[in-house]
């Protein structure tokens, strides 16, 4: 891994003050990846950590609302410190006070969470401390600038504590203002060459019909044109794959590679295309998915997906509230369904969690700018809100049905059976 012989790396990490390590890449070129690289390698590569506390927060739009919020990271950051270290403790004790005179019902104001963080300069023994954050591009728009102020001010302020913060984000506009002068920076389009390199080779190889020359063509070719995108390069992956396994020459098969878009979001346009040549019940499923996911409060399950699908979205149609006709509309082998009708753009996580393949998918769907394609025009705030609205509200009323005749067969049950005086004695005796 390159990181460790970085240059900018190995002066953030040796230096004894706290200093600010930023690491800048465009969409899909591996942050996150790099980010949980180095978390799970700190301890073992860095002596100097084996002693410090760690603290990490992963902002994700993906995951939903709780991991964009601003007061949930340093929750999260404050929770790992005092949960490694109590003798931070005295740092909280005055504002747990304070929040408590505010309301009886507790929560920790936004403003005590900064302050806790900042009065950490003040410690009375030395500490070093590590702040791992990736993603702040994901984060919530409302007082990012604020927080990245913040993280700025950690470094520039601490005595005792010595405090290392590794951040991960895409160029925002003020970023590098907002950050105490100097900082550390390291732009991964200028580093992960090799990487999409060794990537690229993880697939290239004889099984996929290329000779040793077109071989290494296709390989020059990937890296020059993937500007340091890896999303790019799995789509790629996926396309070649395909086309491969319907059985064409080496050089058909480079010739196709050639044709793919090199920018990620005409790759997305290609791939809508695609699903829009469907048929018109696979697109409207694909619709569906798609909206539901990309404007659903919280990651769904698949489960959820599949009795979501199972519900109309459409004010116009009918609905019965039996068991009968909801488990009729249940579709069987969702996870095939997910993956033939919402294509590459969407993804099972851990067979557990339906979501779209990269922040960038949602970027691409919710960008304003127009398009002729029906996929992606129905995939707007507003119908999609009023859908979602309507399929929970309907499985509310199925619900709310299914409780009413399980009581009701509860008392049938319970009447027809024997009497209760009966039925003390049989169970007493």
């Amino acid at each position: 891994m390159w990181l460790w012989e970085h240059e900018q790396y190995r002066t953030w990490s040796s230096t004894s003050h706290s200093d600010l390590l930023l690491i800048e890449g465009k969409p899909g070129s591996g942050k996150s990846t790099v980010t949980k690289y180095f978390k799970e390698n700190l301890l073992e590569r860095e002596p100097l950590a084996k002693q410090a506390i760690v603290a990490s927060f992963f902002y994700s739009y993906r995951d939903g609302e709780l991991h964009t919020n601003h007061s949930n990271m340093m929750r999260s950051i404050l929770h790992d410190i005092l949960h490694q270290n109590e003798a931070f403790f005295f740092h909280f004790q005055p504002y747990y006070r304070k929040a408590l005179q505010l309301s009886t019902d507790f929560q920790w104001p936004y403003d005590f969470l900064k302050e806790i963080l900042l009065s950490f300069k003040d410690h009375p023994v030395q500490q070093r401390l590590y702040f791992i954050i990736d993603a702040m591009d994901e984060s919530d728009d409302n007082n990012r600038l604020s927080v990245i102020k913040l993280l700025g001010r950690l470094c520039a302020t601490t005595k005792s504590c010595i405090m290392k913060i590794f951040l991960t984000s895409r160029p925002i506009t003020g970023l590098n203002q907002r950050l105490a002068e100097p900082q550390k920076s390291i732009k991964l389009q200028e580093v992960n060459e090799h990487d999409i390199l060794k990537f690229a080779e993880s697939f290239l190889d004889q099984h996929l019909g290329l000779t040793s020359n077109h071989l290494d063509e296709a390989k020059k070719y990937i890296t020059n044109n993937a500007q340091g995108v890896f999303v790019w390069v799995h789509l790629v992956e996926v396309e070649l794959r395909n086309y491969a396994a319907k059985g064409y020459t080496a050089k058909e098969i480079f010739n196709f590679l050639q044709s793919l878009p090199t920018e990620l979001g005409e790759f997305y346009e290609r791939m809508l295309q695609e699903l829009a040549q469907n048929d018109l019940p696979d697109i409207n499923i694909g619709v569906r998915m798609l909206q539901i996911v990309l404007f659903a409060y919280r990651p769904l399950r698949v489960a959820e997906l599949r009795h979501a699908l199972a519900i109309p979205d459409d004010l116009d149609a009918q609905f019965s509230s039996s068991d009968e006709t909801f488990e009729n509309e249940l579709i069987t082998h969702i996870e095939n369904r997910i993956i033939h009708c919402g294509g590459n753009f969407l993804e099972i996580k851990g067979n557990i969690i339906v979501q779209v393949m990269h922040q960038t998918v949602r970027e691409f769907f919710l960008r304003n700018n127009e398009t002729a394609m029906d996929l992606k025009s129905r995939t707007r705030y507003d119908d999609a809100y009023a859908r979602i609205a309507i399929i929970w509200l309907c499985y509310l009323i199925y619900c709310a049905a299914r409780t009413v005749q399980v009581m009701h067969q509860i008392i049938r049950e319970f009447f027809n059976g024997p009497s209760p005086k009966s039925r003390f004695r049989m169970s007493y005796g």
